[in-house]
């Protein structure tokens, strides 16, 4: 049950980080102007494959340290 936790704990982590990622090159394309017809919202793009990799390293880091 506690293995059940911790791993839960740290998939809602990684959802935050990507989704605090995407939500950042959100508002980065909207200030820009470019969340609009025809538009690549490319800080969007940019900044959840960011997202997702720092969040994988993070996961990584913290279930390659418990198996120490």
């Amino acid at each position: 049950m506690k293995n059940a936790l911790k791993y839960s704990g740290m998939a809602f982590q990684m959802g935050a980080v990507i989704a605090l990622g995407t939500y950042g090159g959100y508002r980065w394309d909207l200030a820009d102007g470019r969340w609009g017809d025809g538009q690549t919202a490319w800080a969007t793009v940019g900044c959840s494959l960011v997202a997702t990799v720092v969040a994988l390293t993070l996961i990584l880091r913290q279930v390659l340290n418990e198996s120490k």
